[in-house]
């Protein structure tokens, strides 16, 4: 079962990359698709990049590029992300999405 803020590699454009489900979990039961945020190695000084580091590697959740996916693209779950980066996250969605 595919979980919010769960880690899995994506296949996106024939390449499989880390991405975020950032999708409520509601969604995640009965869609055929979740919504992701993918865990870039590039770091960028963007206010909505969140830094993370997972088994030994950093990155940044991009959510300026969250996008649908099909379920069948995940691949296989490599994490999950902390309860401490999960409100960081949770704070920015809210920033871009119910600012004024």
């Amino acid at each position: 079962m595919v979980k919010k803020f769960d880690v899995y590699f994506c296949e996106v454009r024939g390449t499989e990359k880390p991405c975020v489900i950032v999708s409520p979990d509601e969604m995640n039961d009965v869609l055929p698709y979740v919504l992701v945020a993918p865990i870039t190695a590039l770091k960028h000084s963007f206010p909505c990049r969140v830094g993370v580091r997972l088994k030994g590697q950093e990155g940044q959740v991009a959510l300026d590029l969250i996008r649908p996916i099909p379920k069948a693209h995940l691949k296989r779950r490599f994490a999950s992300i902390p309860s401490f980066l999960q409100e960081e996250i949770l704070s920015l969605l809210k920033e871009l999405f119910c600012s004024r």
